[in-house]
């Protein structure tokens, strides 16, 4: 009979919404108005409105302006202006001498000029590849912020389904502490067992009570912890979904170390926006070295002028005596075309270009040893991964064995103290071997479910909800 309640326990495990139930209180306090969260929707959730993704899908609008303010570079500038005027007093006319002349008059004008840069030592193309590769970079951090929090929050998540299953398991090692309080109580009435025994019960069901208890809080501390990941109001009640745990053994092949790190050199967010950074400081080297070659520019400025005057007098003396164009007219035809071809070549900048190159170059170098050493990361941590999940797998395996014999331990000292043939001692001890190979059971799927996660996250594929 104890055996049938353990293993419909054990099921319990795999059950959403009995492992919820056993949570109590959480349980009590959800309503109809609650909020129903899943595995699914809470990495969905994350990859699209965690402040790191967000912060880098800025970077990236950033660094995408970045390169297209290089293209610019490549294309001519060009300027366009307009004024007029109305103005009026004492002025200076030169002719055989100075003369005092008053004069009125109104003026406008417009003129478009460019200019267009034909050769600056490399440093346009060169600052145009460096934000190029800023830009790959940018993207690649966003792909790894992305996949960065929903690994958090899917190991934040799968410690609330731990949190769940170990509060089943709790639930289930109470019940049948009350279910044996219940009988010593009347065994102790009729006198067929010691008042002792029945003082031990008590004493183990409320410590049973108590784990339950310790459980539960810390089910809702780490709930909170996922709300925070998710960025969620955590004043409002939540039910949370149990996935399914997927225990089965990855295949051989899909383990070889080998495999596993071309696979990571070749996707490994992390790694290649360390190479493109890496590339974009080689190219500022570039850059930085075409302050020691000239520049050349070649501008043209276009400007149509016009201006009449209203009066002007001499001593008194009218000096317009010739009729005055239109200002409309002479902005018609008046105008003036100006080309100019320019170099600069800078003899000596007070090692400013010195300066610039060094800096690049030591840039280029640290950029370089961050990008091996990403590398070497990469290769640590898939070697990590895959030793860590064959020991999940391992541990699985020893934790269902020594499932299978506390349980059949339990049922032997079970029947022996049913019958009068055992002592309390036994069943107590036989009990919570019974109750920890159950937790370790759970730990261990729950662990080998990460680290088939971890495997994916290590060599940069996506991960998914199951």
């Amino acid at each position: 009979m104890r055996g049938t309640i353990v293993r419909a326990a054990w099921r319990m495990l795999v059950v959403s919404a009995a492992a919820a139930g056993a949570l109590g209180a959480q349980a009590r306090s959800v309503g109809t108005d609650s909020v129903h969260l899943t595995l699914e929707a809470s990495l969905a959730r994350a990859s699209r409105l965690s402040t790191g993704v967000l912060a880098a899908s800025d970077s990236l609008r950033v660094s995408g302006a970045r390169v297209l303010e290089a293209y610019g570079a490549f294309l001519p500038a060009a300027n366009a202006g307009a004024y007029a005027l109305s103005a009026q007093g004492t002025t200076f006319l030169s002719g055989t001498s100075l003369q005092a002349t008053q004069a009125g008059w109104y003026a406008a004008s417009y003129q478009v000029s460019t200019a267009l840069n034909l050769f600056n030592g490399f440093r346009d193309r060169a600052s145009l590849r460096a934000a190029t590769f800023l830009r790959d970079a940018a993207g690649f951090s966003l792909e790894q912020a992305r996949q960065l929090i929903t690994f958090d929050v899917m190991q934040s998540y799968f410690q609330l389904v731990l949190d769940h299953e170990l509060a089943a398991v709790a639930a289930s090692n109470l019940e049948l502490s009350r279910s044996r309080q219940a009988r010593l109580e009347g065994q102790v009435q009729v006198g067929t067992r010691s008042p002792p025994d029945l003082f031990r019960q008590r004493a183990q069901t409320a410590t049973d009570e108590a784990s339950v208890i310790d459980i539960d809080a810390r089910a809702q501390s780490d709930l909170v912890g996922l709300l925070r990941r998710l960025r969620l109001e955590a004043t409002r009640d939540y039910s949370v979904e149990n996935p399914p745990l997927d225990t089965a053994a990855l295949p051989p092949d899909s383990l070889d170390r080998s495999r596993l790190v071309a696979r990571a050199l070749a996707k490994r967010p992390d790694l290649l926006a360390a190479e493109s950074r890496a590339s974009a400081a080689d190219a500022s080297i570039e850059r930085a070295t075409g302050g020691y070659l000239p520049q050349v520019v070649f501008g043209a400025t276009f400007g149509v002028f016009g201006r009449t005057y209203e009066w002007e007098r001499q001593n008194g003396l009218n000096l317009l005596t010739q009729n005055q164009r239109a200002l409309g007219s002479q902005l018609d035809s008046q105008g003036m075309g100006v080309f100019t071809l320019g170099v600069v070549w800078p003899l000596f900048d007070q090692f400013q270009t010195r300066f610039d190159v060094e800096r690049a170059r030591a840039t280029s170098r640290l950029s370089t040893l961050a990008a091996e050493d990403s590398r070497l990361q990469v290769l640590g941590d898939v070697r990590q991964a895959t030793d860590d999940y064959r020991a999940a797998v391992e541990k699985l395996r020893a934790s269902e064995t020594g499932l299978a014999s506390a349980q059949e331990a339990f049922d032997a000292v079970s029947a022996r103290f049913d019958v009068g043939l055992g002592i309390f001692l036994d069943v107590q001890a036989a009990q919570t071997a019974l109750a920890q190979a159950q937790a370790q059971r759970a730990a261990a799927a729950v662990n080998l479910v990460l680290r088939r996660q971890v495997l994916r996250y290590v060599t940069g594929t996506p991960m998914v909800a199951r």
